[in-house]
Parts: C-alpha cells; structure tokens; sequence
C-alpha cells in the first residue's frame, strides 16, 4: 500500500483522479482528512456551488432538520483549524464517495491519538531543490528516513506513512499509524544523534525542525449522511422496551438527527434497530460528548471525530464484578448509558458555544447488543462495550439548547 501511496501523492495535483486514488490506496481515515483539506480550499474556488456555507446550516428555520446540526460540526471543525465544507446532496455517482465521509466512518474508525509531525530538512541549498524537483531522489530519501525511523522507534515501515507538502522548502509529513504507539514520547534529537553515529543515515542528522498537530486537517461533511426519517424532537415513546431492556426516552429539549444507517449492517438485516420485540433487536443507549473534567469548544468536535467510540482512560469500573455476566469483570470498554440524563450530565461539561448567540451540547442515541452489555453490580447506569460496531452502533446525533 505504501508503495502506491507514494507514488500517488507525488504526481501532479489533479483533485479528480486523486479523489479517486486517494480511495483506493489509503486505508487510513487520519490520512485522508489530511489530503482532503487541499481538495476542499480548491473546490472553495472553483466549485462553491457544490457547498452550503456554515452560516446558512445554523440558521435557525434549519433547526428541525439535520443540515443544522453539520453546521453546528463544521462550525466548531473550523475552529479547530480544519478545513471543512457541507456538500449538497450528491449524484448517484457520487454517492459511495460521500458516504465514505460520513461522520459514522470517522466515529467508527477513532482516529485514536495519532499525530502528524511535519520534518524540516536543510541540507543545503543544491540537495535541497534536488529533491523537491526529483521524484526519484524525493522517494529514496523519503524511504531512508522511514526506514530510520522504524529502526529508531522499533515500529513497522508500514506503520509509517511519509509525505511531502508542496512547497519551496523540503519537508516531510510524519504520520505513525500504529494505536499502541506513543507519540508523546518521540524524542527527534535522539534520532538526529543516531544518525550522525551511522554513515547510511548522516544525511538525516540534518533535520531542522519538528511540528507536530492534529492529522485531520480536512473534512468534508454530506447531507447524504443523514437519515431525516430517523429525525425526532418529540414521540420518543414511553414505558417501552428494545432488546428486551427498558427504554428511557430522551426529553427536555433534546433533537435527534437520523444518521444514514438503514442498511448498512448485518447484510442489509435492520432488526437491530427494530422496536417490535423481534429477537435480533438492541437496546437503547446514549453517549454523551464531554468530560466531567470539563473541555474546550474545540474538544467537543474533536471528541466527536478525533476519539470517536474508542475505550478511554477513565475506566472507573474495570475491576468490579459484571452483573450481567457472574463471575466476570467488567473490564475495559466503551461506556454509555440507558438514560438520557447521564448523557446531559457528560455533554454539558463540553458546550458547544456561540451558535447564533446560543450554547448547545451534543451526544449520540445508540443500539447496543443486550448480551453483550456489562456494568457494576455497584452502578446499573453504566454500560460498558467494546465500542466496535458488533457491539454497539449509533444512530442519531442528539443536540440540545442549554
């Protein structure tokens, strides 16, 4: 995969086929919302009726439908320094492309704690042009620092993806894929001494500088990610039950937007979202975007589209007995619950601000697989899974006015 992505990424910038390489070689989601960001700031110029501004999404008459709630996604993105767009609904042929930027595909994936580091080589004015203006040269030297740094950090070459930004300078972008991988602890002044000690790598010494930030530089937000029909603001049913749990409709303000999941799962099978009792169906919960140790407006977007569904480090109830499963922890997980109000609990710790003057607080509604649920024998209100989609999917995004 490496080997065509590196060739890719060195041809001449041309947005149609590299929309469509970029599909085909990178498996990585982090990847592509780097690369996107290019493709976005060109189709700002050259295509802007293919967008719907922000400020047109927020606008209150949108509020019962779900262009309001990307906007509100977009809104704080931006503020987060990514590039974002909302695109209008999309041809047929354009459909799979959008669905493969779905807010779904980005929760699902978790783009965990990885990082972008961009490199900044000086050798010299001659090698320096020579490789911004050699292809060849450029993917030799880019593949000599790759195999450094897997030499140096003790991690895959595959794990490492390589890039060049285009600009007069020589640099290299940095990506380490691999999750168990810490990138707080790279320490670049132990690799530039490592490669003065070593007469293949001297070159690299060289490195100049290191910037490090957040992959995800561009994302490109669709309606067709959404669902209107899964769309509510009231008639969440009462005194009712999915999967054979109890199930506490929202209330007190909250909206959801449907995301586009029919069909999605299980081989087009939707019992999972039934409400009938049929056998197949999974209980209801929610997940709330926040911290009880508080976060900034730019937290709650990247809490939605950063960390996505992934296991965190508060695992306050690892080593309780499960309850569901006797005999057993509950060990790490994914945590959520069947009511509502905790979800308000945890969102209201990560207001999203400022949205036509007025604060609101985001989480999802989910289907979760009832055996597959574990808790405390100390505290029912807490869920905890895996948070892979075989165990729990969401459905809706739930937004409310503080």
């Amino acid at each position: 995969m490496l080997r065509q992505q590196q060739q890719f990424l060195n041809q001449n910038y041309n947005p149609v086929k590299r929309e469509a390489k970029v599909r085909e070689v990178l498996e990585d989601m982090s990847a592509m919302g780097s690369i996107m960001k290019e493709e976005i700031l060109e189709d700002r110029k050259k295509r802007p009726e293919r967008f719907i501004p922000i400020k047109e999404a927020i606008k209150e008459n949108n509020r019962n439908n779900g262009l309001f709630c990307l906007g509100i996604l977009a809104q704080n993105l931006e503020r987060m320094g990514i590039t974002t767009e909302i695109e209008k609904n999309a041809s047929v042929t354009e459909e799979s492309q959008n669905e493969s930027n779905t807010i779904l595909q980005f929760i699902m994936n978790g783009m965990i704690d990885q990082k972008k580091y961009d490199l900044h080589f000086d050798l010299g004015e001659g090698r320096n042009k020579q490789l911004i203006n050699n292809q060849k040269e450029r993917e030799n030297f880019n593949n000599k620092v790759r195999k450094k740094l897997s030499l140096e950090y003790k991690i895959p070459e595959e794990t490492i993806i390589i890039t060049n930004p285009p600009n007069a300078k020589y640099q290299l972008q940095v990506i380490f894929q691999k999750d168990d991988f810490n990138n707080e602890n790279i320490d670049f002044n132990s690799f530039k001494k490592n490669c003065m000690n070593d007469k293949d790598f001297q070159e690299l010494s060289k490195l100049k500088e290191v910037h490090k930030g957040l992959i995800m530089e561009g994302c490109r937000l669709s309606i067709n990610m959404l669902d209107p029909r899964g769309n509510r603001k009231d008639g969440w049913g009462i005194n009712e039950k999915r999967g054979g749990l109890v199930y506490i409709p929202p209330t007190n303000g909250w909206i959801g937007y449907g995301l586009k999941v029919w069909g999605k799962y299980d081989n087009g099978n939707n019992d999972w979202l039934s409400y009938n009792g049929n056998k197949n169906e999974w209980a209801i919960a929610y997940h709330g975007v926040g911290s009880k140790l508080g976060c900034s407006v730019e937290q709650a977007a990247h809490n939605i589209i950063k960390s996505g569904f992934k296991p965190g480090s508060g695992q306050s109830f690892q080593y309780d007995d499960d309850f569901m499963h006797p005999g057993q922890k509950v060990g790490v997980g994914v945590y959520c619950s069947p009511d509502p109000k905790v979800m308000e609990e945890y969102a209201s710790y990560c207001k999203i601000q400022d949205v036509n003057g007025k604060n609101y607080m985001m989480g999802f509604m989910m289907r979760v697989k009832p055996d597959k649920i574990r808790y405390s024998i100390k505290q029912k209100d807490y869920w905890v899974l895996n948070g892979t989609t075989d165990e729990m999917r969401p459905y809706r995004i739930m937004i409310k006015e503080c």
